[in-house]
């Protein structure tokens, strides 16, 4: 059996060795696969290597497909969501959300799913190399997901030729590994309550569990689909961006690949600034040959 955690940046591949959950590294050896799909001329790649060409292959690469999953043309947050896409989204002829790519010299749209499909036939490559012959999946998914949400992703699964056996909340993942890791300090009649608190890449859960020797509950839980680093760095971004623009009037934001340059750049001082109580966000010709130079 396998476990799949999904996240909006990257995803991460479990296995259980005995007594102890052995993670599955990708291609470039890291716990972490990205979540991201790239059409090139004639192959399509993902992971890292989809990541590594992200930029220079903007209008072909596609950022966290799973958070497209099952959305509804007429939900109020698509266009919210579309501004983090390299892409922008549209509906194919089943109304479900789709990117239009350009692809071995035809351009056609390609559904969350079936891209979310071929990232997990490149998920379980990295299980098959390591001698684990297994289409039997676990996956985790945000408490958010609606029931349309849930069935894309089992179809998505379904692409890749996968057999779920269970689509479990983050939260319980998360409870079930905190209660099993220290079962004996548990009482066997009074329960004890514990607090927790995940911010992602694009998403916020406070949620609180009860535990006890025998039983393990979550009994509340709050998600906030839109609260994450990357509306951090989006914030962040478009300040710096407006100095930017006074400066030399060119607002970077407007330019898709100086925007993903920008964002890069925010990301990476924002991961320094945990341990430093002050940066700079440095981005060579960024637009029009001008340097970007700004002191946090």
């Amino acid at each position: 059996l396998i476990g799949i955690s999904i996240g909006s940046q990257g995803s991460v591949i479990g296995t259980l060795k005995g007594k102890i959950v052995d993670v599955i590294l990708s291609d470039s050896s890291n716990r972490e696969v990205p979540t991201v799909v790239a059409y090139g001329d004639r192959e399509r790649t993902f992971g890292d290597a989809a990541l590594s060409t992200a930029k220079s292959n903007f209008k072909r690469t596609v950022i966290s497909p799973n958070r497209w999953l099952g959305l509804q043309r007429d939900w109020s947050f698509i266009e919210e969501e579309a501004k983090y896409a390299n892409i922008k989204p549209t509906f194919d002829s089943h109304n479900k959300v789709g990117f239009e790519i350009m692809y071995k010299g035809e351009k056609k749209i390609y559904t969350s799913e079936s891209l979310m499909g071929l990232y997990f036939e490149k998920l379980k490559k990295n299980w098959h190399r390591e001698g684990i012959d297994t289409k039997e999946v676990v996956v985790s998914i945000p408490d958010y997901c609606t029931v349309h949400e849930r069935k894309a992703m089992l179809e998505a699964l379904q692409i890749a030729d996968l057999n779920c056996t269970a689509l479990i909340n983050e939260s319980s993942a998360v409870s079930l590994a905190y209660g099993l890791l220290r079962l004996r300090e548990f009482d066997e009649k009074k329960p004890r309550v514990v607090g927790f608190g995940d911010m992602g890449h694009a998403k916020t859960t406070i949620f609180f569990g009860t535990f006890t020797q025998k039983l393990m509950k979550v009994v509340s839980v709050s998600s906030e689909r839109f609260c994450g680093a990357r509306e951090f760095d989006y914030i962040i971004a478009e300040h710096v961006a407006k100095d930017f623009a006074a400066k030399y009037e060119q607002n970077p934001m407007k330019n898709q690949k100086c925007k993903l340059r920008l964002l890069d750049a925010v990301a990476k001082i924002r991961k320094m600034l945990t341990v430093n109580k002050e940066g700079t966000i440095s981005v060579d010709s960024l637009m029009d040959g001008e340097d970007l130079v700004y002191h946090l």
